[in-house]
């Protein structure tokens, strides 16, 4: 199978546990590149949360962000993107007004979230090498279901987070059970994230592969999370890091080494040995 394409998460895959990209997965995706295999970063972070260090690196010429809701090229322009019903947002609204959940949504490559958040995201289920980043990528407001609703038609994504795992998975079902038109999954344990019922990672792979000529037969994928489980499904060369969920192991076929013990550059490096 000649490889043309790598699609690459990044938090808990591509990214080490403090959330930082290792030099051995940086050396590897420019070795890629510098083989003409095109990397892509997929993601469920916005555009505007994309690390830097991640951007910077040869070879990562397209990014898809908030779970498929839109691709970016190396230059930053969005050129394509699957956003949110104004019908389904209303929805979203509707049902899940008796909860007091912490929202976020993301909007033109941006992030806002609950302030209860952004102050103390221990307090919800947030990592400690995850703090700064949440902190330093995310505009806080107090009424987050005045902000979602403002803004109904033209949300790429939104998303709740709740650490309190009967209450999450509750809510879940019952939206499950009850929205139309879109497409439900998880990054995190504490994440139910909404998206466009064709605002997916596979959608959006498929999507690039069309716009680049590359068959679809001909691209790797890995992850390590429900939201990645899709897109892994539908590459050529299906593969998740060993510190990754049920359902995404499922999907691959391939099981690395775990994303603190650079499982993407393995992945890469069995790529070109072939």
């Amino acid at each position: 199978m000649q490889i043309k394409l790598i699609a690459l998460d990044l938090d808990g895959t591509a990214l080490r546990s403090n959330n930082t990209l290792s030099q051995t997965v940086a050396a590897a995706i420019e070795k890629a590149a510098a083989h003409g295999i095109e990397i892509v970063a997929a993601s469920g972070r916005p555009y505007g949360s994309m690390p830097q260090s991640v951007l910077n690196l040869r070879g990562v010429n397209y990014v898809i962000s908030s779970n498929g809701a839109a691709i970016h090229d190396k230059s930053g322009r969005r050129i394509h993107e699957t956003p949110l019903k104004e019908s389904a947002i209303l929805q979203l609204l509707k049902l899940t007004k008796e909860f007091d959940l912490i929202w976020e949504a993301f909007l033109d490559g941006a992030t806002y979230t609950d302030n209860r958040y952004l102050k103390n995201p221990l307090a919800y289920g947030c990592t400690p090498a995850y703090i700064s980043y949440v902190q330093n990528s995310r505009g806080g407001l107090d009424d987050m279901r005045g902000y979602i609703y403002e803004n109904r038609d033209k949300l790429d994504s939104v998303e709740y987070v709740c650490p309190d795992k009967a209450l999450r998975e509750s809510v879940r079902k019952m939206l499950e059970e009850n929205l139309t038109d879109v497409y439900i999954t998880s990054s995190s344990a504490n994440f139910v994230e909404f998206m466009d019922k064709k605002a997916t990672k596979s959608n959006a792979l498929k999507w690039l592969c069309d716009y680049l000529n590359i068959p679809l037969n001909q691209t790797a994928a890995c992850g390590n999370a429900d939201n990645d489980a899709d897109m892994i499904a539908c590459a050529g060369l299906k593969a998740a890091v060993a510190n990754a969920s049920d359902k995404c192991k499922k999907a691959a076929e391939v099981i690395l080494p775990t994303n603190d013990n650079d499982g993407t550059a393995e992945l890469i490096y069995r790529i070109l040995s072939q």
